[in-house]
């Protein structure tokens, strides 16, 4: 009676789990263009790992895997041991690709320019 109960009870969360807009498979590629002068180290992005970005270097896109609960809407990077981070916009499911690019470092404030591409 118990092993029937458990196997009801995850049958339905299967069900529960694929039914539609619960989880929607993203199609939104993001990457990271390093517009300043600096040189960016542990560039992270929605809790993703991008490469280190010299000046004027831009990352290979990645698919966006953003899960509200456990990953982060920020942009995290290193300047010189100095650490830097930024909330971002999570773009919409109909976008494309997305491209984060970093402007410049003043005042010990990160700018980033959000562009949306298709």
């Amino acid at each position: 009676m118990k092993i029937l109960l458990i196997v009801g009870v995850l049958g339905l969360c299967a069900f529960c789990s694929s039914k539609e807009g619960i989880h929607k498979v993203q199609k939104t590629k993001i990457r990271v263009i390093n517009l300043s002068e600096e040189h960016f180290t542990n560039v992270m992005l929605f809790s993703m790992n991008f490469q280190d970005l010299k000046p004027r270097d831009t990352s290979e896109y990645q698919v966006l895997n953003f899960d509200p609960l456990k990953d982060d809407s920020l942009i995290y990077c290193s300047v010189g041991g100095v650490n830097f981070a930024r909330y971002l916009e999570i773009p919409v499911n109909e976008v494309k690709n997305v491209s984060y690019l970093i402007d410049s470092i003043q005042n010990g404030i990160l700018y980033i320019t959000t562009k949306y591409e298709d």
